[in-house]
């Protein structure tokens, strides 16, 4: 499939949705964003699909980026309730060690 249409291949397509996918498997959002930023620039410029399989290129492409978005926001609710639940954590241990010094004074 190396058919130029217009100003952009479907192998430029291929390439976005390829590294979007491994940045994301590695956790490493900062290329995700750049590549997402790249993505969106390249996307602009390409204009409207003029054929089959430019348009199935860049559908594949948005379901792999709906997917990636998916997944980081349910990493990001997770995250949000770890923090949460510690938060929660911190204020019985300080009860705890509260309770444990008072009676370390009393010991004495």
């Amino acid at each position: 499939m190396s058919e130029k249409a217009g100003p952009t291949s479907i192998e430029l397509w291929k390439r976005f949705e390829t590294a979007l996918q491994e940045y994301a498997n590695a956790e490493d959002w900062d290329k995700v964003v750049k590549v997402n930023a790249l993505m969106v620039l390249a996307l602009k410029k390409a204009g409207k699909p003029a054929t089959k399989s430019q348009l199935v290129a860049r559908k594949a492409l948005a379901t792999t980026h709906a997917n990636i978005l998916q997944n980081l926001h349910q990493k990001k609710d997770k995250l949000q309730q770890d923090i949460h639940q510690f938060k929660g954590q911190q204020d019985g241990l300080a009860a705890y060690q509260l309770t444990r010094l008072s009676g370390e004074i009393n010991d004495i």
